[in-house]
């Protein structure tokens, strides 16, 4: 492997995993609130990704149709809270039932998946880039070409996950989303809105898929089943990192976004099983994750 295409594997590796610790990061903050993981998280980026296609084809500004997607799939978040988790919460808490969710958030996905494919059909499309016009910009960096999405979408993410760390340890409010991960009826004793914050952490998941799904769209094919391959990356991230700590899902996912990478190179026909395979292996070695013992737990 020569230079260039050390450069070009290393920039595209940090794009894709930029977007799979994006996706672990949603997996994270709702299983801090509720100890249930969305199983359909895929599904919002990928309805982001096609909504933000269309916006873009029909001719809509991208300072417009970013927001505009943001707020639909917030939406999508806040019903998926009321009618696939809170139920479950009271009715079945303590009880063989209450992983439910697992159902109740696969069913959801499901949902997405038939609406998307009644809507834009079961072909594959290419979302318009978001950050240049016309053709997708190549720019040459390294004696290597890359597209001007792959190094922007690397840097959105980053930031995005930057925002998301401070959100949790220096606000108020993630004060109070790492208050009800610890114990609920001790934080509603303290005063704090324990639903209130479980839905803030269900709207910060949709936006963070959103996120993704916008990031993601220009980079990768957009069809119904794309957020399959993305949430199955994103729980090998937060699993990689560990269920406690943003930093260690944000080193989880650039090492696998990298490691796929690095696999596609040297075999591209079974060059995504090799990270899974990894990632197999270093959960047997250590079950609880990279910073699973050695990092603050937000818990």
């Amino acid at each position: 492997m020569n230079a260039s295409d050390l450069a070009q594997v290393l920039v595209t590796g940090i794009a894709a995993g930029s977007i799979y610790a994006l996706m672990g990061m949603g997996l994270f903050i709702t299983y801090l609130t509720t100890k249930a993981l969305n199983f359909g998280q895929g599904d919002f980026l990928m309805i982001a990704a096609f909504l933000s296609m269309s916006l873009l084809m029909a001719g809509v500004p991208v300072i417009l149709a970013i927001p505009a997607v943001f707020l639909i799939v917030a939406a999508l978040g806040i019903v998926l809270e009321r009618v696939a988790i809170r139920p479950l919460s009271t009715v079945l808490a303590g009880s063989a039932g209450s992983f439910a969710w697992i159902l109740t958030t696969l069913g959801f996905g499901m949902l997405l998946q038939n609406t998307a494919t009644v809507v834009w059909g079961k072909s594959s499309f290419y979302s318009p880039p978001l950050f240049s016009s016309g053709d997708k910009k190549v720019v040459n960096l390294f004696g290597a070409g890359f597209y001007l999405e792959e190094l922007v979408v690397a840097g959105v993410a980053l930031l995005v996950l930057g925002a998301l760390y401070w959100f949790l340890f220096r606000t108020r409010a993630g004060k109070e989303i790492a208050a009800v991960a610890f114990d609920k009826p001790t934080a509603a004793l303290l005063g704090i809105n324990v639903r209130r914050t479980v839905v803030i952490s269900y709207i910060m998941m949709a936006l963070l898929s959103a996120t993704s799904g916008v990031l993601a769209g220009p980079i990768t094919t957009v069809q119904a089943h794309m957020g399959i391959l993305f949430i199955l990356k994103g729980f090998a991230v937060v699993s990689i990192g560990g269920f406690v700590n943003p930093i260690g899902i944000l080193v989880g996912g650039l090492g696998f976004g990298v490691m796929e990478g690095v696999s596609n190179y040297i075999d591209s026909q079974f060059g995504d099983l090799y990270p899974y395979i990894f990632v197999l292996a270093f959960l047997i070695a250590r079950p609880s994750g990279l910073f699973g013992e050695a990092r603050t737990d937000v818990r």
